[in-house]
């Protein structure tokens, strides 16, 4: 298949916004496109969009994120993260599109002691997670060819918004930091995830819907990884551990997911998070932001 428009939906995130900077590395023509300029929950406008501009492959960004709000806002949760991805995965079917869809690690209940696998059975334990397990299961009904479900975990980017830019807002201001050391994840570089899927789009060749984990290798806690940007920014701030975070939302205590599966299918190699965390406060920072 000749592969000519790409259509990133949510580009405003960190993912589309980290697709946006990688993209001038490669031959496609690209349109990215925020929630204002096109939502993915209104059906017409968007089969309109990818007709009248001849999409060859779909990257969705588009998603409800906010674990928190979800709880209240479900009903929307559930439109974006679950309804217009049926809706999505059936303009591709009916269109013969490529989708790469990005999910996460909070489809899993967090009770496994070891990475989870991609035949792992999901159990979420918040409306975030189960909205975005229901338009997992919406997309593999499909069958669509050369597509994907890609799962990601903490992910994080020189944008706002996401833990590792709001540990770096406290250490900015000398704050004193206090973390959970019990929540066990993978920290995944954007950037990385980026160029992994720009990587992956002219190589799927299966005939259905595969499912697979990306994110960058180890796993650490929470407390784990404010303690490494410390290390890095070289902060003299004072990072604590505490034992349980004050929220009503359940969260899976370790979602650290396994990448060994798309490692081997398309020979990859994927930095250790330390080394991806390193190289992004080394590029994103200057010396002077990092002397705290």
């Amino acid at each position: 298949m000749k592969i000519d428009n790409i259509l990133v939906t949510g580009s405003g995130g960190q993912l589309g916004s980290s697709l946006k900077k990688v993209s001038v590395d490669y031959p496609y023509t690209f349109f990215f496109k925020q929630k204002k300029e096109l939502d993915v929950t209104n059906f017409l406008k968007l089969e309109n969009f990818i007709k009248n501009n001849n999409i060859n492959t779909i990257i969705n960004c588009a998603a409800y994120t906010d674990v928190e709000k979800s709880e209240i806002n479900f009903e929307l949760a559930d439109l974006i993260n679950h309804t217009s991805v049926d809706n999505l995965a059936l303009l591709c079917k009916e269109n013969d599109i490529q989708l790469i869809h990005i999910s996460t690690d909070f489809v899993f209940d967090g009770k496994k002691l070891s990475p989870y696998l991609e035949d792992d059975q999901p159990n979420p334990l918040n409306v975030y997670g189960k909205t975005k397990f229901k338009g997992e299961n919406k997309i593999l009904k499909y069958n669509l060819s050369r597509s994907i479900i890609l799962r990601t975990s903490w992910l994080y980017s020189n944008f706002e918004g996401n833990f590792v830019s709001k540990i770096l807002n406290k250490f900015e201001k000398d704050q004193d930091i206090f973390v959970v050391d019990d929540e066990i994840g993978s920290p995944t570089n954007a950037f990385d995830l980026a160029r992994i899927i720009m990587k992956l789009i002219p190589l799927l060749l299966n005939s259905k819907t595969e499912i697979y984990h990306f994110s960058n290798l180890g796993a650490c806690s929470r407390f784990e990884l404010v303690k490494k940007i410390k290390e890095i920014i070289k902060s003299k701030c004072v990072v604590s551990p505490i034992e349980e975070q004050i929220t009503s939302v359940k969260r899976p205590k370790f979602s650290a997911l396994n990448s060994l599966k798309i490692i081997k299918d398309f020979q990859l190699k994927i930095n250790h998070w330390e080394t991806s965390l390193e190289n992004h406060l080394k590029k994103h920072y200057t010396n002077e932001q990092i002397q705290m």
